[in-house]
C-alpha cells in the first residue's frame, strides 16, 4: 500500500457511485469532465477539492485559537514611555549595586568550608526559635490576614478582615499608634511599608477597592490616612506593594488584573490583564526590572515593568497562587500554592519550559503565605551575613515553617496557633541581630517568634 492509499480517519466522505461524485463537482463550480480523466481520478479530484477545504478551515481555527489566547495589552497613557525609561534606569544601577555586593561578599569569603560552618551556626539558631509573645488586638472581630514588618523592624503593621489596620511595637506587639478606622470596609488583604529608614510609610488596600496611604508618627492623636484612591479595582483588593522607585506602587485584585500607579498624583499609570480567574499576590523585583502576578488560576506570569511584556507563563503548580516573594539575591523566587506545595524558580534558567529549581511538600494544607528574610544589618554579632539565608511559610495547617534558602531543608517548625495561619513574616533585630519572625492567624492572635 501506498502512503496515499492509506485512509484519513477525518476525511469527508466522498461517494462511490460516478453519477454522485459529478453532481458534487458542479455543486462546488468545478469542471465536470477533463480530458484523459476516468471515474477514479475523478473521484480523487473531489476528494482533494473537498478534504483540501476541511483542511484549511482547521489552519484558520487554529489561528483564530491562537490569536485568543495571547496576552492582551492595555494601551497606557503617552507618559508611560518616560516611566518605562525612568525602571529602566533606576532598575540597572541598582541591579549594579547589588552585583557589586555579591562579588565583594564572594571576594571576603573565598573558602567553601568557612562559608558553610557560617550556614550551619544560622541554621542552628533559626532551630532553637520559639514563641516569645502573643497579642489579641483591642476592637478586632475577625482573623488577622496579613502582617508585616517595617523596614527598620521596630514596628509591625496588621490587616484584619473585618476592614481595620493595626501598628504594633514589634518588640512587646502592644499598639503603636492608633488608626482611624472606617477607611476599608472588610478584608484588608494588602498590607506592605515603604524601603525607606527615616520615616514610615504603609500602603493598604481592601475588599471595596480603596488603597489607602498611611503616614506613621509618634502622635498620640488617631492617624487618618493621608492619600485615598477610591474605587482603585473594581473587586476586592488582594496585594498592595511599593515599587523600589518611591512614588510607584503596584495592586493586585480580584478583577483579573493588577495595575501600576503614580501614588504622587493619586493616578493609573497602567492595568494589565492576563489572568483568567482571581489575581491573589504579587511580588515587585528588588531592583525594580519585574513584577511577578499569580491567581487562583495557577499560573504565576513574570512581567516585564521596563517593556510592559509578559516573559513568560509558569504552570506548575496544580491549585491557585496564594504568596510570591523574591529573594534579596536577585534571581530565586518562591512561589506558595494550594496544592500544599512552595516552589522555587531560578530566574537565571527559566526557558519556555518553566521548570521550577524545587518542589517542596511545604504543609499538608493551603500555605497562605511565603516570605524570604529581607532586611537587618549585613552581618550578625559573628559575622555571618543572615539576610536571605532562610524562607519562611505559613499555612492553614496551623504552623509556620523555617526552610534553609540554600538546599531548602525543613530547620524548624513553629506551632502555636488554634487555627489557620494567615501570614508570616521575619526581620532582625536585637543587639545580636538576631532573626525575629511573626505571624498572624484565624484565632485572631498575632504572635512574636525569636
Amino acid at each position: 500500500m501506498q502512503y496515499n492509499d492509506i485512509p484519513v480517519i477525518n476525511d469527508k466522505l466522498i461517494p462511490e457511485e460516478d453519477e454522485l461524485v459529478r453532481q458534487q463537482l458542479k455543486e462546488l463550480g468545478q469542471p465536470v469532465f477533463i480530458n484523459g480523466e476516468n471515474d477514479q481520478d475523478r473521484r480523487e479530484r473531489l476528494s482533494n477539492l473537498v478534504n483540501g477545504d476541511a483542511v484549511d478551515n482547521a489552519h484558520s481555527e487554529s489561528e483564530d485559537e491562537d490569536e485568543e489566547d495571547e496576552v492582551f495589552y492595555t494601551p497606557g497613557p503617552a507618559k508611560l514611555y518616560d516611566i518605562r525609561r525612568q525602571i529602566l534606569k533606576e532598575s540597572l544601577n541598582r541591579a549594579s549595586h547589588r552585583l557589586q555586593q555579591q562579588r565583594r561578599v564572594l571576594q571576603d569569603n573565598p573558602e567553601l568550608i568557612p562559608f558553610l560552618k557560617t550556614r550551619r551556626m544560622i541554621n542552628s539558631k533559626l532551630s532553637e526559635i520559639e514563641l516569645y509573645g502573643s497579642q489579641v488586638i483591642h476592637g478586632n472581630t475577625r482573623a488577622i490576614s496579613s502582617v508585616r514588618y517595617s523596614c527598620r523592624g521596630n514596628l509591625i503593621a496588621c490587616g484584619s478582615w473585618d476592614g481595620s489596620v493595626h501598628v504594633l511595637n514589634s518588640g512587646d506587639l502592644n499598639p503603636a499608634v492608633k488608626l482611624l478606622s472606617g477607611p476599608h470596609a472588610e478584608k484588608v488583604g494588602g498590607l506592605d511599608w515603604q524601603v525607606d529608614e527615616h520615616r514610615d510609610t504603609l500602603i493598604t488596600g481592601g475588599s471595596e477597592g480603596t488603597i489607602n496611604l498611611w503616614n506613621i508618627t509618634n502622635s498620640e492623636e488617631t492617624i487618618k490616612p493621608s492619600l485615598s484612591i477610591k474605587e482603585a479595582h473594581s473587586n476586592r483588593i488582594t496585594k498592595t506593594l511599593f515599587h523600589p522607585i518611591q512614588e510607584f506602587a503596584i495592586s493586585t485584585s480580584f478583577d483579573q488584573t493588577w495595575k501600576l500607579w503614580d501614588i504622587n498624583k493619586e493616578t493609573e499609570l497602567y492595568q494589565q490583564e492576563g489572568h483568567s480567574r482571581e489575581v491573589y499576590c504579587g511580588a515587585v523585583h528588588p531592583d525594580g526590572s519585574l513584577f511577578l502576578s499569580g491567581g487562583s488560576d495557577g499560573i504565576i506570569y513574570v512581567w516585564d515593568l521596563r517593556s510592559g511584556r509578559a516573559l513568560m507563563p509558569l504552570q506548575k503548580h496544580m491549585q491557585g497562587i496564594y504568596s510570591l516573594d523574591w529573594s534579596p539575591n536577585g534571581y530565586h523566587f518562591a512561589s506558595a500554592s494550594g496544592d500544599c506545595s512552595v516552589k522555587i524558580w531560578d530566574m537565571r534558567k527559566l526557558d519556555h519550559s518553566g521548570n521550577e529549581l524545587f518542589s517542596i511538600p511545604a504543609h499538608t494544607k493551603l500555605v497562605s503565605d511565603v516570605r524570604f528574610h529581607c532586611g537587618g544589618k549585613a552581618t550578625n554579632a559573628d559575622g555571618a551575613g543572615i539576610n536571605g539565608t532562610f524562607l519562611l511559610t505559613s499555612s492553614y495547617d496551623g504552623t509556620v515553617k523555617v526552610w534553609s534558602a540554600d538546599n531548602w531543608i525543613l530547620v524548624n517548625t513553629l506551632k502555636g496557633h488554634n487555627e489557620k495561619v494567615m501570614s508570616c513574616d521575619a526581620s532582625s533585630g536585637g543587639e545580636n541581630n538576631e532573626a525575629r519572625i511573626v505571624s498572624s492567624g484565624w484565632d485572631r492572635t498575632v504572635k512574636l517568634w525569636q
